[in-house]
Order: structure tokens, then C-alpha cells, then sequence
């Protein structure tokens, strides 16, 4: 599968709200987020349609909003203080335009106080290259002393199902199957949600590398982060072995102890 960073967006905007509306902590995200951010500017990698950044827009913050897809992009736009948020078109792997936004009064303008990744969206950069550019370019995109934080799920122990077929949904007018096939060697999962509706089929696919804590960690260090805290959620209650979810928070390293 060739690599397209609009491919997830574009399968999912329709419905992503829809589906996804339970799985997240939104409200205690938001929180722990804007306490981070401090006075900003705020920058959300895979911004979506918005569920994290429009909240946070509301609370005075400048927020930039980077997407690949231009189908999720105008979910946002469509969307009640969406026009709060600075919304760019562009593969978060390569974020070299955000160099220079062109912002009269630098609001909402690099470097970052923050800048975050959500529920699994840096895993969907699906080869280490990519992830490796990404983490430097917000190396490089942080102030001093601000803060890269990644939420990601904690990828089960063991030997694992290389297919499965499940049922995601039923309903009376359509059901939802999820495929999967993991390549245990590359660590990447490819999918497809399956959605049959009205005698006809639609393919919602997906993909990406997962890494565990300790990988992700290995990862920011040889891009010049360093880790600061780990949590076991939102609300910042610790990480252990438990946890099927993990929100990691790093800083750029200080010069002469670690980087690329």
C-alpha cells in the first residue's frame, strides 16, 4: 500500500464524530492540555475535525491546526468556532511550512508551546521514516522549555492474531466489520472498516505503526527530545503495567545531551 497521508481523513470524516464520539476523554484532554499550553501558540498534529483544538481555541489559546485532509479540514470549518482555529493543509511528517505562517501578529506562529498528537494519530504515520521526521520537526518547532505530547494505546504483549475479521456494528439499516492484518516484523496493522449499507459495500481503510512506550521513547531521543512524564490517561493518574493507553509528555533535550 503506497503511503498517502489525506487517505484516513478522507475515509473517515463522514463518520468520524459519529463513531468515535465515546472513545475519547475529551473533557478531561482539554484540560490537561490547556494547562500545558500556557499562553500558547498551540499546535495539534492531525487535527481532525476539530474535537480537541475548537475547545481549546475557546479558552483564548492561538491553535494551528495541521491535517492531510482536506475532507476533515472542512468538517472543521463547518463546525460551530471552527473558524478559531488555523487550520493547514499538510502531512504532519513534513512540517516545514509551518516554519512561516505568515501571521501578522505571530499569535498563532512557531515556536509552539505546544504541540500534541492525540488518540493513536502519531501511529498513523506508518513507516519510522516518517514518524523520525515528524519528531524532529517538532523538536525544532518547540520554545524552550515547552512540551510534545503524544497519546498512543500500548501495544498488547505477546504473539498476536496476524488476521482477524469482527464485527464493529450492527444496526437495522447497516453493519460495520473490521479486517485487520498485522506485520509483526515492521509492526504495522492494515485495516479496513467494511461498511454494508443498502445492498452496497464501502472500504474504510486504515493503517498504521505501532511502537511501544519504551520504542516511542528510543524514537524521541534520537530526534532530540527527551521524556519528562508518563501517564496512564488524561488524568495524569500513573502509567503501569495496566494501562492499554498511555499520554507521554517530552522537551527538547538540552544541547549536548542527546539529539539526531
Amino acid at each position: 500500500m503506497l503511503h498517502d497521508p489525506a487517505r484516513y481523513g478522507d475515509a473517515f470524516a463522514d463518520v468520524y464524530d459519529d463513531w468515535y464520539r465515546d472513545a475519547f476523554d475529551t473533557e478531561g484532554a482539554v484540560a490537561a492540555l490547556v494547562a500545558l499550553a500556557g499562553d500558547g501558540p498551540v499546535l495539534e498534529l492531525g487535527v481532525g475535525t476539530g474535537r480537541l483544538a475548537i475547545p481549546m481555541a475557546r479558552e483564548g489559546l492561538p491553535v494551528v491546526g495541521v491535517d492531510a485532509s482536506a475532507a476533515m479540514l472542512e468538517r472543521l470549518a463547518a463546525k460551530d468556532g471552527g473558524h478559531l482555529v488555523r487550520a493547514v493543509l499538510g502531512d504532519m511528517a513534513d512540517l516545514d511550512a509551518l516554519a512561516d505562517l505568515g501571521d501578522p501578529d505571530r499569535r498563532a506562529a512557531p515556536p509552539f508551546s505546544l504541540v500534541f498528537a492525540a488518540y493513536n494519530t502519531f501511529f498513523n504515520l506508518d513507516t519510522e521514516a516518517a514518524q523520525r521526521r515528524c519528531l524532529r520537526s517538532c523538536a525544532a518547532l518547540l520554545a524552550d522549555g515547552a512540551t510534545l505530547v503524544v497519546e498512543a494505546f500500548v501495544p498488547a504483549e505477546g504473539e498476536l492474531a496476524r488476521t482477524s475479521l469482527d464485527v464493529r456494528s450492527v444496526t437495522v439499516d447497516a453493519v460495520v466489520l473490521t479486517a485487520t492484518e498485522i506485520d509483526l516484523a515492521d509492526q504495522v496493522v492494515t485495516g479496513q472498516h467494511v461498511e454494508i449499507r443498502d445492498g452496497s459495500v464501502r472500504l474504510r481503510p486504515w493503517r498504521v505503526r505501532y511502537l511501544s512506550p519504551a520504542q516511542l521513547d528510543a524514537l524521541a531521543s534520537a530526534c532530540g527530545l527527551v521524556r519528562v512524564e508518563r501517564w496512564g490517561g488524561w488524568d495524569r493518574r500513573a502509567f503501569d503495567d495496566s494501562c492499554q493507553s498511555h499520554v507521554t509528555l517530552y522537551r527538547r533535550a538540552a544541547v549536548g545531551a542527546g539529539g539526531p
